[in-house]
């Protein structure tokens, strides 16, 4: 296991999910944390699990990342602190399901703007310090979604798609000092998909993998300097053989699967 002590890493979406096990995870390899999400009492509840297990420093950041400015706020606030991130892992999401031409249209902004713009600030704020003093990690969560046009899901899908074009554009303009790595998990047992209001079939629940293994591969892949993973062997089948096929027969395969 790489030691991480004295490092930094900002871990957000940690209140609950894949976030939390980022969390658990990074404190056993010694690194600190700042943990970002707007439920405060989750992460609060964390930090002092992980500084009795592991003595972790832990900052708690009780922050909407999908207002305005926040990723400006997030890091001039960790400056005030003394705190450089030597690690970013940019995991706050969620996801609407349903038919597009039906979603509210502020929740749908709202998506939005937590998906892709906050997370590209993010990115963008924190790569460019981790660029100057020439060392850092980011590892970007996108999903198997982003391989493939998802009707039914078909914004969320467009987000992680962003993601995935962006991290990997990233991960060679950004080499060889800062490393960026981009995480596509499947269907995870959390609240996220509580949350998007969808129900898995018994087809895609073959699929599903522990949020705990999910972040295990993410952070492996991250620290090996790997552009990208793939979680699980049945995403990493799917999303291969995806590019045979027209994103038009792509579309219609991922219907057959809900």
């Amino acid at each position: 296991m790489q030691n991480l002590k004295d490092k930094w890493c900002v871990v957000t979406g940690a209140s609950s999910g894949l976030g939390l096990e980022f969390a658990k995870i990074m404190a056993e390899h010694g690194a600190n944390l700042v943990l970002v999400a707007r439920r405060e009492e989750p992460m609060n509840l964390l930090a002092a699990q992980l500084l009795e297990r592991h003595g972790t420093k832990v900052v708690v950041v009780g922050a909407d990342l999908g207002q305005a400015d926040s990723a400006a706020s997030l890091q001039q606030g960790l400056e005030a602190q003394g705190i450089e991130a030597d690690i970013l892992i940019n995991n706050a999401a969620f996801g609407l399901s349903g038919p597009f031409i039906q979603h509210d249209a502020s929740r749908l902004r709202s998506m939005l703007n937590l998906d892709i713009v906050a997370m590209t600030e993010l990115t963008h704020v924190f790569a460019q310090r981790m660029a100057k003093r020439g060392h850092g990690h980011i590892l970007l969560v996108a999903s198997v979604a982003a391989y493939q046009p998802i009707p039914g899901m078909a914004g969320y899908g467009a987000s992680k798609a962003f993601m995935l074009s962006l991290g990997h554009a990233l991960n060679v303009e950004l080499a060889p000092k800062v490393n960026v790595t981009v995480l596509s998990p499947g269907l995870m047992d959390t609240g996220f998909l509580a949350v998007a209001d969808f129900v898995p079939t018994p087809m895609t629940r073959l699929t599903m993998l522990a949020p705990e293994k999910v972040a295990r591969i993410g952070i492996e892949a991250m620290l090996a300097k790997k552009p990208s993973v793939v979680a699980g062997g049945v995403n990493k089948f799917l999303t291969f053989t995806s590019r045979f096929f027209s994103r038009h027969t792509q579309a219609k395969m991922a219907v057959s699967f809900q």
